[in-house]
């Protein structure tokens, strides 16, 4: 999975989760620092989501990317709620949506909102894909 691909994937299935009013990527998302940003309206309050990307072994970006790799798909690691604005209930309704409109790519997902041990990241999900490629999805400040 490509981040230009999941952030217009992310984009539309935001658009479809109860409670949020508008997901658009940022315009050219701070390019220099961000260049794969997300503004979800949910609850009268404004997240922003950065998509960071790992490509999958021999995946070059200069090149098409190649036919998905399609596996089973695995079930939300957290309850969805409606999107009502914090962080934790924007990223708990993103997964459920992501894993929700998946034809089965994504194999993996960790919250990062229930790890055991909180990360410099508080909010947000790593999806690990069948291809091995990684997507990081960071809420920013």
């Amino acid at each position: 999975m490509r981040p230009d691909r999941f952030l217009n994937h992310l984009s539309a299935v935001a658009s479809a989760v109860a409670g949020v009013t508008r997901a658009e990527p940022v315009p050219d998302g701070g390019r220099g620092k961000r260049p794969y940003l997300l503004e979800i309206e949910a609850g009268g309050k404004t997240t922003r989501w950065q998509v960071v990307a790992v490509s999958a072994p021999g995946d070059r970006y200069d090149q098409d990317e190649r036919e998905p790799v399609l596996g089973p798909v695995p079930q939300p690691p957290v309850p969805a709620p409606a999107a009502v604005g914090s962080p934790e209930q924007v990223e708990a309704a993103l997964i459920t949506a992501l894993l929700g409109a998946d034809p089965g790519e994504i194999a993996s997902v960790e919250a990062y909102s229930i790890r055991a041990t909180p990360g410099a990241v508080p909010h947000g999900a790593t999806l690990t894909f069948h291809d091995s490629s990684k997507i990081f999805l960071n809420y920013t400040r």
